[in-house]
């Protein structure tokens, strides 16, 4: 068991009691989190049961593969109607992206590959329908986890939330907790270690006004449906530290923060304000347009187009990740493209050209020695020894495209015109052979550039000379910019989407595209940020492309904003000379909190220095009471030995 404060002499996540409980001036305790939906809700605190693990199952060995295949195919076929059932629900309440999430789950359920795997361990290796879809859901939902987009990486959630209900189905024992019986959890604030989809979705019917979660980021499923029912989400490092007040008073904050037992006060400061009204009540709206943004074609298949232009980022290497033994080929590539330019019909697709390395690593080739994988192999400098990967991808892209499509290739990591022309060379030589084959392909086609890196910033006015387009990576662009792992416990504070600094950035890129005649979107998180999008417009950002979830909050935002005000708001913002200043700006709370990633089970807190440190091979340790407490040094360890009560801790 692990030491659950979260700070520096554990003050960082909680405060400590001020005043006697009769004239409370503060609430009993403040935890800071990650804002994950943003929101405001009050509730007495209720502490999920359900299990968010993958189960594990008994080991029994199968006796009659042909039975254990029939059971497996049995419980799809009724997790499928429970599925479905959802999704008619959701449509019938013009739910339409809320309906589209469960979708994907329809769809992972439906996978070849899946009931392949299943199929082969019951049939080969003699399992058990239950330990075969254990054993592949579980290795699905690690390999995702992985995953440096952090879109594909929260997909592993979506595979636990299926492993989970197919589970129950198996041992006939129903998963419905959430907190117990609804008269239990209306109007209430519900604790639990995973924000799924599934448990959204029964929540809201059971009338739950906010979430507290151990671990997730907002561009979960579970965290896009939140956003689309109004329900405030934080997550915290230590869950079990906010559950030992159940029963009592809560208040979830999207801002990043749980209070419990709040005054009258400190409710009135975090009630939520409109900031930038339309004039006299009138939708207004902004000279923007809004694109969709996706890892995978089969999103597109019930998108409500309405108000979207069309793609305005498709991750390609999502295919590739899912590909463990070997690239796809051109003949694999082609036909996910065609299915991709299908749906989208003759709207333009925005095509990021694979982006392998760094935290996307491809399980069947080795990148050589990197300290630093994010300062490695990465996108196009893969492409340097193998340059066949990006010739193969744009030969089935080209000839997936051909018709009366608009497509839009976009290079990702370029760092300078010398690298942009090293690609475009590349997509000259496809060409080249498409055409030495008689091969009928797309010949018309933009080009444009993804702005990621501060080299790419800083020669901005050069690249557009040679694009037709850009956009902003708001998420690799921040974590470049300010030298920081934005998923690295101890410096995640450090990454600042809405630092004067990064708004001065964008304001850049956009005067200098404005003079250009080209267009600028942002494709990153920032994009799908409502408290931050009157500054994006004000900035002069013309395009924004966000999750297919998050469309519909984002087009109302759009409707709301007066093109004046913002680029008021967005004026007095690139004037602030700090964080907290913005942060006032914005409506949000000016203090720089000490936030931190979810920890893993062997990530501890230093308890006086309040560094996250490893716990495996971590000889600093003392055990209190069943508690250990991990240190980073011996300093911090004699430290604490020596401090208040230090017989006590002997």
């Amino acid at each position: 068991m692990h030491c659950g404060c979260g700070g520096r002499n554990c003050e960082s996540i909680q405060a400590r009691r001020v005043g006697p409980p009769d004239r409370k001036v503060v609430s009993v305790e403040t935890f800071l989190g990650e804002p994950i939906a943003p929101g405001f809700a009050v509730g007495p605190l209720r502490v999920g049961k359900r299990c968010t693990s993958i189960p594990r199952s008994v080991d029994s060995a199968a006796s009659d593969p042909c039975s254990e295949i029939d059971r497996f195919q049995r419980q799809v076929c009724e997790l499928e109607r429970e599925i479905t059932e959802a999704v008619e629900r959701l449509e019938s309440a013009a739910l339409h992206a809320e309906a589209e999430i469960m979708r994907t789950h329809l769809m992972l359920l439906r996978d070849p590959e899946l009931h392949g795997q299943v199929r082969e361990l019951i049939e080969i290796s003699r399992y058990g329908a239950e330990a075969a879809v254990e054993q592949v859901l579980e290795n699905l939902a690690a390999m995702l986890g992985y995953a440096e987009d952090p879109v594909l990486a929260e997909r592993a959630a979506d595979v636990r939330d299926l492993a989970m209900r197919l589970a129950a189905g198996f041992s006939q024992q129903g998963i419905s907790d959430p907190a117990a019986a609804e008269s239990e959890t209306r109007d209430a604030i519900l604790a639990l270690p995973e924000l799924m989809p599934s448990i959204v979705l029964e929540a809201r019917d059971r009338g739950v006004v906010g979430f507290v979660v151990g671990r997730g980021t907002s561009v979960s499923h579970g965290a896009i449906l939140a956003k689309s029912f109004g329900i405030p989400v934080v997550r915290v490092a230590r869950l079990e530290s906010v559950a030992q007040f159940s029963g009592r008073q809560v208040l979830v904050w999207g801002g990043g923060e749980v209070l419990v037992e709040p005054t009258e006060t400190e409710l009135a400061e975090r009630r939520p304000s409109e900031q930038i009204p339309p004039d006299e009540g009138r939708k207004a709206g902004v000279p923007i347009r809004l694109w969709v943004s996706i890892v995978d074609p089969d999103q597109l298949e019930a998108l409500d187009w309405t108000g979207i232009e069309g793609v305005g980022l498709y991750r390609s290497e999502a295919l590739f990740m899912r590909h463990r033994q070997a690239f796809p080929s051109e003949e694999v590539q082609f036909q996910t493209y065609r299915k991709l330019f299908d749906l989208a019909g003759d709207r333009p697709v925005v095509f990021r050209t694979t982006d392998l390395g760094a935290d996307k690593p491809v399980e069947h080739m080795r990148l050589g020695p990197q300290e630093n994988p994010c300062l490695g192999l990465r996108a196009h400098r893969l492409f340097r020894f193998h340059p066949e990967i990006l010739i193969t991808q744009i030969r089935a892209l080209l000839r997936a495209a051909v018709g009366a499509h608009e497509l839009r290739l976009m290079y990702p990591m370029i760092e300078s015109i010398d690298q942009l022309r090293f690609v475009q060379g590349l997509v000259d030589e496809a060409i080249q052979s498409l055409g030495d084959e008689g091969q009928t392909f797309q010949r018309d086609f933009r080009q444009g550039v993804l702005i990621e890196t501060p080299s790419a910033a800083w020669s901005f006015a050069r690249l557009l000379q040679a694009v037709d387009f850009a956009s902003i990576g708001t998420n690799d662009l921040v974590q470049y910019l300010f030298a920081v792992e934005r998923n690295a416990a101890n410096v995640a504070d450090l990454y600042q989407p809405e630092h004067p600094i990064t708004l001065q950035v964008i304001h850049a890129l956009a005067e200098q595209a404005a003079r250009a005649g080209k267009p600028l979107s942002i494709c990153g998180e920032m994009a799908a940020d409502t408290t931050i999008l009157p500054v994006l417009v004000g900035l002069g950002v013309t395009d924004i492309s966000v999750a297919p979830g998050a469309g519909d909050n984002v087009r109302r935002g759009l409707e709301s904003l007066d093109e004046a005000a913002c680029q008021q708001l967005a004026k007095r913002c690139l004037e602030a000379d700090s964080l907290a200043d913005v942060r006032g700006l914005l409506g949000r709370s000016p203090r720089i909190n000490k936030r931190r990633p979810a920890m893993s089970e062997t990530e501890a807190v230093d308890p006086v220095c309040g560094m996250v440190v490893s716990t495996s091979d971590n000889s600093y340790v003392v055990r209190l009471g069943g508690v250990a407490h991990y240190f980073c040094s011996r300093s911090c360890m004699t430290r604490f030995l020596s401090g208040p009560n230090a017989d006590r801790k002997r």
